[in-house]
Parts: C-alpha cells; sequence; structure tokens
C-alpha cells in the first residue's frame, strides 16, 4: 500500500512540475471546520442517532493555471473525519483520521468566485471507537485506503480563499475478510486559505 502511495504522489509531482515550466504555480495553506458522517450498511448501536463528528481540516495546496479560467487544485490535508452517536442517552464516536490528497478541476466565474470537482485519495491513519464503556482501537477493521468525489466553491479575495466542499466516500473501508459489512466515509468542509 506504501508502493501505491508513493507511487502517486511522485506522478502529481511529475505533473505539476511539467505545468510549472509553462505556468505559474501558486502555494498557499488552509485550515478550517471538519464535519464528518459515516454512511454504513448497518447502525453501530441499535436505533443509534447518527450525528455530524466536528473536527479540523488542514494542510497545503497548490494552484496551477491550465487554461484561461481553468486550474488544477492538488491538496495534501490531514482531517479528523468519522460520526458521533446517540443511543439509549449515551454517545460513542467513531474517529477515524486521515492524510487526503484531493486533485480539483476549477473553473473561475470571474476573478473571485470559482467552482471545481475532482476525486481525492484517503491514507487513514488511524480508526478507533469512543463508547461510554472504553476507547479501543478498531483498526483491523478499517482498509487503510479510501476514495471520495469532491465538489465545492471558493471566494477569493486578494489572497485569502473562503472555501466550502463535499467529499463523499465511494468505496467500502470496511475490511471485507470479516463480514459483509460497508462503510464509507462522508465528510464537509469550510476552510479559508492563504496563497502566497
Amino acid at each position: 500500500m506504501r508502493k501505491i502511495i508513493f507511487t502517486v504522489l511522485i506522478i502529481i509531482v511529475f505533473v505539476f512540475s511539467s505545468f510549472a515550466q509553462m505556468n505559474d504555480m501558486v502555494f498557499g495553506l488552509k485550515g478550517g471546520l471538519s464535519l464528518g458522517r459515516i454512511d454504513s450498511s448497518e447502525p453501530f448501536y441499535p436505533d443509534d442517532e447518527e450525528k455530524f463528528r466536528i473536527g479540523f481540516a488542514g494542510g497545503g495546496l497548490l494552484v496551477v493555471p491550465v487554461a484561461e479560467k481553468m486550474y488544477i487544485q492538488s491538496e495534501l490535508l490531514y482531517v479528523l473525519k468519522g460520526e458521533k452517536m446517540e443511543f439509549g442517552g449515551e454517545d460513542a464516536t467513531i474517529i477515524i483520521n486521515v492524510m487526503e490528497i484531493p486533485i480539483l478541476f476549477k473553473y473561475m466565474i470571474n476573478e473571485s468566485i470559482g467552482f471545481y470537482g475532482g476525486f481525492s485519495m484517503d491514507y487513514i491513519l488511524t480508526a478507533e471507537e469512543d463508547n461510554p464503556v472504553e476507547t479501543r482501537d478498531i483498526s483491523e477493521y478499517i482498509n487503510n485506503m479510501g476514495f471520495g468525489l469532491t465538489f465545492g466553491a471558493e471566494y477569493k479575495m486578494d489572497r485569502i480563499l473562503f472555501d466550502g466542499r463535499y467529499n463523499l466516500g465511494i468505496n467500502n473501508i470496511y475490511n471485507t475478510d470479516l463480514g459483509d459489512f460497508e462503510l464509507s466515509l462522508n465528510t464537509i468542509y469550510l476552510t479559508v486559505g492563504y496563497l502566497f
């Protein structure tokens, strides 16, 4: 799995380096809120009420112009994903922390407003369940890799970016060797960034 991630990163660097010879790249940093939910084939607990897990998302971004008003934006983000649940008056949280690599195709309507869409790859760093009895490691139940579709919009004010997006998990991250249960990660992002 590490070889796959390394290969993907090398390809990304090569592609952006090629574009850099023709265009000016812009680097930036961003951070803000993540609102995580998990789509599961069955409830984690009987009659549980699912809620957003509020977390943090932050990292770096690289913007490459490829045509008039068209850009490719790549990011490397650390994101707190997962979900909160309430059942029988008790709370539990599924805590899944990832390194996420989105590759986005962006169209700027004007100098300030842009829309984008693309795909993302998650490398899952940790997976835990925090319930009223214990906090336990559930990494053995979770695959290391997740994939998603991302779409959103941004508002640019000089060098400051305000960004809102939704990431829809498209693959089952549950270890299917352990059963037919299905999990996918869905996340809303509200971030602010700065371009250098």
